[in-house]
């Protein structure tokens, strides 16, 4: 494939062999002035810097947080079909939570140390199910930023974030088109174009479009996407450069989000075992759709050799219509399965900014990066939904399909309209002395949320929220390569919508975590090893009141400890490889609710591990190419994933066994064969190798979901 550049402005950057001598001598970089043409760096599959943690593109060697980045490359050996997919080897991260389910909604699907990640794109959220449901081939890179991050983003998930970077237009040419086709009738074209639109190279484009359609593996359920997203990048001087970015992508259908019930999957049904195509829904009914539409931009202008400001910002319309069938619980004759419809019509509308000043200056030996900035949001959401809870039942053994189905009456459909408003001011500063990095971040939130409806109990006052989040960190860099660190950071998450019996509104929990790691960079090496242990909690955790469903009470705390170690390495320009092991331990620590088991037993949540949230997971991928040899142009790569057993409620009253997946791909370049075919590579990715049948998780015993079968792709990619 042609080396995918993208156009980035950052005086911090550095270039050729900067970052060892920073490191060395603890001086700041020496750098080009003006705009640079980078490759966004990253080589192979280990990514040098990181423009999500800091804001400023600072080393992951030298930022005191864990930090995981999926690159370009590791992505086209890959194949992911989503974001979850995509994450399946990064550390600390259980992507695939809900199974079959995930593309549905990919941000609730990603667990990262135990919580929901926040996904965002180009450091900017929208809602939950907008950013997430863009196709992968729109991604430069994913960067997994684990532990709070409300310093520089606002409210969100104690656990991390998930950032995409999209592709950027690129100074040099690049045209590429790609197809493929797989099992379960799946077919995917796409094309990406790229470089300057003028001789002087002021003006630069991208095009990248993708359309792709198959069945899965539940029964007549499809996935459908059509998408396109221009892009273009004007350079009027060395100092200034603004990038046009725009994505419409049309889903006719998403796919499935539902689940099957723990007997006769992960646990005894004298019956037997339901298989892994069954769905509870009815093709009569279910019905899945969404369109995006996005526009923004990101600005950069450097002032003089201390100022620089950065804008981005971006708008998007985003609809959804769903219709959906889910399972209440089965009958005692353990195989007819009762069931209720579920529609929902969404609108969302969001205008995100985010401004930022740069300075970079001495104050004798103290080399300080300062940021300050200024972030603000809008969102506006329209709601119409509603259920039927009388719906024919069907057998999980012996389904039939194509049986009237009878959704809510529309005339009594739950409507409701959300208005969400948030500002943040955040300051920062990265100092360096000698081989010490210090970091310190504070910020300050106001948020105002109001939401009204057809019913009292969706009508909520106007509940203004503020908080006051902050970070430290520190790290010292030694000659060999190996960086110890610590650091201790905050976060905040308004509860919009839930409500207490009382009638007052739910407060934003709040979340501490405290990081001890250890980063291994070897001198003239590309590759980055990653030793993180932490104490993560959250308070204010939402749970139903057990005297008043419907409503919650706010008693809970969580607290999730554990250790990550991951490796990223590019050897030679042979050999790729990802390993990582993960060790959480999730648990309530505090809380009034209680539940019952399968058992049919009451009893009570606090001490009990959180239900979803495995105590160990690892994953290895190694990927050669061989260059020379009577097989040049010829690839191999293979993959292990284990993921360990989890509880399957919040009593722990069953559990969800372990799994372990093996995936493999093969590819070859066609042009080391013959140079007239130059720039053809022909692919085969194959996940889950041995076809395992397995349940990803549960969340109750009504509520589990299948794991993702077999999946074959077989593609064809031409670069010139």
């Amino acid at each position: 494939m042609a080396a995918q550049q993208g156009v980035a402005y950052d005086s911090t950057a550095p270039q050729g062999d900067d970052t060892t001598d920073t490191a060395k001598n603890g001086t700041h970089a020496k750098t080009l002035s003006g705009v640079t043409v980078t490759a966004q760096g990253t080589t192979g599959y280990v990514a040098d810097n990181d423009g999500a943690a800091t804001k400023t593109d600072t080393p992951i060697i030298e930022t005191p947080q864990s930090i995981s980045v999926v690159t370009r490359q590791q992505m086209d050996d890959q194949q992911p079909q989503s974001l979850n997919e995509a994450l399946r080897y990064s550390p600390g991260v259980v992507p695939e939570t809900q199974g079959t389910s995930s593309n549905f909604w990919s941000g609730s699907s990603l667990q990262l140390r135990g919580f929901t990640a926040a996904v965002y794109q180009d450091g900017l959220q929208d809602d939950a199910t907008s950013n997430d449901l863009l196709d992968p081939y729109f991604y430069q890179s994913v960067e997994v930023l684990s532990g709070p991050a409300s310093v520089l983003y606002g409210q969100g998930s104690p656990g991390g974030i998930v950032n995409i970077t999209s592709k950027m237009p690129t100074a040099t040419p690049l045209h590429e088109v790609t197809f493929g086709i797989g099992n379960y009738d799946r077919y995917q074209a796409g094309f990406d174009f790229s470089g300057p639109l003028d001789q002087s190279g002021q003006l630069l484009y991208r095009l990248t479009g993708v359309g792709a359609t198959q069945d899965t593996q539940t029964s007549w359920i499809k996935r459908k996407r059509l998408a396109i997203a221009p892009a273009v990048t004007w350079r009027p001087n060395e100092n200034t450069s603004l990038t046009l970015l725009t994505n419409y992508t049309y889903n006719p259908a998403i796919g499935d989000y539902s689940s099957v019930p723990a007997s006769g999957t992960v646990l005894w049904n004298p019956k037997g075992k339901i298989s892994s195509s069954f769905s509870p829904g009815d093709p009569n009914f279910n019905r899945t759709e969404q369109r995006i539409s996005m526009v923004g931009y990101q600005f950069q202008h450097r002032f003089n050799d201390i100022w620089e400001f950065q804008q981005n910002l971006r708008y998007t319309d985003n609809r959804n219509q769903d219709n959906m069938i889910w399972p209440l619980g089965l009958e005692p004759d353990d195989e007819t399965l009762d069931r209720y419809a579920w529609v929902r019509d969404e609108r969302s509308r969001s205008f995100l900014i985010d401004n930022r000043l740069k300075a970079q200056f001495d104050l004798g030996p103290l080399q300080n990066t300062v940021l300050m900035g200024v972030q603000y949001s809008h969102v506006i959401e329209d709601w119409a939904w509603g259920a039927n809870m009388n719906l024919p039942p069907i057998n999980v053994f012996n389904p039939v399909y194509g049986v009237p189905i009878q959704g809510p009456d529309p005339s009594e459909l739950s409507t409701e309209k959300n208005w969400a408003k948030q500002t943040g001011i955040y300051l920062q500063d990265q100092i360096n002395l000698g081989r010490w990095r210090f970091l310190l971040g504070v910020r300050q939130d106001w948020v105002d949320e109001k939401q009204t409806g057809n019913s009292a109990s969706l009508n909520l006052p106007n509940e203004p929220d503020d908080k006051l989040t902050w970070r430290t960190g520190v790290v010292y860099l030694f000659d060999n390569g190996l960086a110890p660190y610590a650091s201790y950071s905050t976060s905040f998450q308004p509860q919009f919508g839930d409500i207490t019996a009382n009638g007052t509104a739910a407060v934003p929990t709040t979340g501490q975590q405290y990081e001890v790691g250890l980063k291994y960079q070897p001198v003239n090496s590309n590759s980055l090893l990653t030793l993180a242990a932490y104490n993560l909690t959250e308070q204010n955790v939402p749970e139903t009141d057990p005297l008043n469903p419907g409503f919650i009470v706010q008693v809970g705390e969580i607290r999730s400890r554990g250790v990550e170690l991951s490796d990223r390495t590019s050897l030679t320009d042979n050999l790729n490889l990802i390993a990582s092991y993960t060790f959480t331990d999730s648990s309530y620590v505090r809380s009034d609710l209680t539940g019952v088991g399968v058992n049919g037993v009451t009893a009570a949540v606090q001490g009990k591990y959180q239900y979803g949230v495995p105590r160990q997971s690892a994953s290895l991928w190694a990927d050669y190419t061989l260059h020379s040899s009577l097989l040049h142009g010829l690839g191999f790569s293979a993959g292990v994933r284990y993921v360990g057993s989890t509880y399957g409620d919040n009593v722990n009253s069953f559990k969800v066994p372990a799994f372990t997946l093996l995936d493999a791909a093969v590819r070859y370049d066609v042009g080391a064969m013959d140079p007239a075919l130059h720039g053809l590579k022909l692919q085969l990715n194959i996940a889950n190798l041995l076809d395992k049948y397995y349940v990803s998780g549960c969340t109750s015993d009504t509520q589990c979901n299948f794991g993702v079968r077999r999946t074959i792709y077989a593609s064809a990619t031409y670069d010139w």
